[in-house]
């Protein structure tokens, strides 16, 4: 039995409209030998239906049929299903660019790579449009860093030293479908995503990047992005809201948590990430959730977990102190309001 050089997860919710792109993108790659785990986590359009016709033509695609546990649980359930020595995340409505697995894979195999970190672009109707603007541009492009490394800038770069130069240059790549990573590294040290959480993707590439040897960056934007108005990041609901406000304070207090059992370069980078996903929070109880009791139980929340003095620990610049300071007043002032009549 030939082995299978890269296992791309796909996970599948209510994407139909999209899904053939996806499909028929990542069926065109050539130079690479190939398997696709759609998880299709509880779809209530046709898009299990369109799997299945895929399916009954190319074996390559892998099909696990679940009810609905969200994105996380998604992947992790592809992941532990991977059969590939390389493990590359799609979503459903997005779109990637023919050659880019042979490309990205040899790479990896050239530069003996933990981690390859991607480029991609967004599109919203047309992803072969030209040209494209790419996501990223100021990662250490031709260079070779070790996780912690990527969290700190040096000549040759490990997972910590790219958090911090992706901290320092404000631009933290924490898209897991820009990552090719090595199945192993997930085995080893059981990486998994976190369930319920909008924003994982954070949480996964700093773990990632404490435990990788040897990250490369290939700047080449292959991964077409779809702009979805209907995805649950860009919903205007109040339950959505609230969820994507919740979740921040859970990434917040995770790397404040992660960043205690670090060493003082990556400490002080995570904190400072820490501190600019706290402007993030505070946009979004600032502009778009009204006083209620569930933005008082936020700010309650926020503050019993210590998390206002571990904002001033993070500070760099007076930006930062700026940042601090206002996040601590105003989750000050949302905790002692008044529940909304």
């Amino acid at each position: 039995m030939n082995s299978v050089d890269i296992s791309v997860i796909v996970p599948v919710y209510n994407c139909a409209n999209y899904l053939t792109d996806l499909l028929d993108s990542l069926r065109s790659q050539t130079g690479v030998s190939l398997e696709i785990i759609a998880v299709n986590d509880g779809s209530t359009d046709h898009s299990l239906a369109l799997l299945e016709q895929v399916a009954h033509i190319d074996s390559r695609l892998v099909i696990i049929n679940q009810q609905n546990q969200g994105l996380s649980e998604a992947r992790n359930v592809g992941i532990a299903k991977a059969k590939g020595n390389w493990v590359a995340f799609a979503d459903g409505d997005d779109w990637l660019a023919p050659h880019a697995l042979s490309t990205w894979l040899q790479q990896v195999k050239q530069q003996k790579l933990d981690v390859l970190i991607g480029n991609g672009y967004q599109f919203s109707s047309n992803p072969e449009r030209k040209p494209v603007t790419p996501l990223l541009g100021q990662q250490p492009w031709g260079a070779t860093l070790n996780g912690q490394q990527w969290i700190i800038l040096s000549v040759k770069q490990n997972g910590q030293q790219w958090i911090i130069l992706s901290v320092k240059q404000k631009e933290w790549p924490h898209y897991a479908w820009l990552q090719l990573i090595r199945r192993d590294v997930i085995s080893t040290h059981q990486l998994q995503f976190i369930r319920d959480m909008l924003h994982e993707d954070i949480l996964w590439t700093t773990q990632l990047a404490l435990v990788a040897q040897r990250i490369g960056f290939c700047a080449t934007p292959f991964y077409g992005y779809r702009t979805n108005p209907d995805s649950i990041t860009n919903s205007p609901s109040m339950q959505a809201l609230l969820r994507r406000a919740s979740s921040y304070v859970d990434i917040i207090n995770a790397l404040v948590k992660i960043a205690a059992s670090t060493k003082p370069p990556v400490r002080n980078a995570l904190l400072s990430h820490a501190n600019q996903e706290s402007g993030h929070l505070l946009g979004l109880l600032r502009k778009k959730l009204p006083a209620s009791p569930q933005r008082t139980a936020l700010a309650i929340r926020f503050i019993t977990l210590g998390l206002r003095p571990a904002l001033f620990r993070g500070v760099t610049n007076l930006h930062e102190l700026w940042r601090a300071i206002r996040c601590s007043f105003l989750m000050g002032s949302y905790a002692r309001q008044k529940r909304a009549e």
